[in-house]
């Protein structure tokens, strides 16, 4: 049976509150690797935001990694096995929208990560606590982007966004939306993973809910400990939290790995 392994990353593999990996939980992925499995990195970052990753974990071999939230799927040698772009239209749309109503957004392309507004220096603060890198400012000029994130200060805004991406995928947080093609998400990807690598089974591990779609079409779907409410209620299984070697204690006690 050929069995593909899916990795949400922060949260999951990673612990990006630290900036720390589990390197028993590493060790088990090498063991995946020699017994043939398949092992892929899903993840709502672009390939810019993985620059400064533990080494350990940037130089793993996955077979390939799921970028902005599903529109970008990528081999070991970040060639482009598929990509859904948002339109440049759309992007246009959008740009228009951010400069008339001086608000900030954030666009990612293949190998870019951009602010599209000029920003205060908090923001570029707040994204390197999160990813240890910035974006760099640039326009948008017809460039193939993947994925938008728009940090909005009023409900009015909010529905007025909403409305310029009717026709794609949203994703709401506090302040702000992420925006991607229609129909593009974790779980779609995973399912053109299946296809491409013609995987018999699935076993998927998340933490949030933009990881409840994936974990609920896998075979077999784990949340970890430290997930949200939503994501636990339809997983399979929880393991322990990412600081608990959560993954790790999961394959080993599904005698999926040898203890290390």
């Amino acid at each position: 049976m050929k069995t593909g392994y899916i990795f949400d990353m922060d949260g999951t593999l990673y612990n990006n509150a630290f900036h720390t990996i589990s390197h028993k939980t590493f060790q088990a992925l090498y063991q995946l690797k020699d017994q043939k499995d398949m092992l892929f990195l899903a993840t709502s970052r672009c390939l810019r935001e993985l620059d400064h990753l533990p080494r350990e974990m940037y130089n793993f071999p996955f077979d390939a990694k799921i970028l902005d939230g599903g529109a970008l799927i990528l081999d070991t040698n970040n060639q482009i096995i598929e990509d859904t772009p948002i339109s440049p239209t759309l992007m246009k749309e959008i740009e228009t929208y951010c400069l008339n109503n001086d608000l900030l957004y954030r666009y990612s392309t293949k190998d870019g990560n951009y602010f599209g507004t000029k920003v205060k220096q908090a923001f570029y603060e707040l994204e390197f606590s999160l990813y240890l890198n910035t974006p760099d400012y640039k326009p948008y000029e017809n460039d193939i982007a993947y994925n938008v994130l728009i940090c909005y200060e009023t409900n009015k805004q909010k529905e007025e966004i909403c409305q310029i991406a009717r026709d794609c995928g949203i994703v709401f947080y506090p302040e702000c939306v992420e925006i991607r093609a229609n129909n593009i998400d974790k779980a779609t990807a995973i399912q053109k993973i299946k296809h491409h690598f013609e995987l018999d089974r699935i076993i998927c591990f998340g933490d949030g809910e933009n990881d409840i779609e994936m974990i609920k079409q896998a075979d077999i779907g784990i949340a970890m400990k430290n997930g949200c409410d939503k994501v636990k209620e339809i997983a399979d299984h929880i393991t322990d939290s990412v600081d608990e070697d959560g993954i790790y204690t999961y394959l080993v006690k599904e005698k999926l790995v040898k203890e290390v």
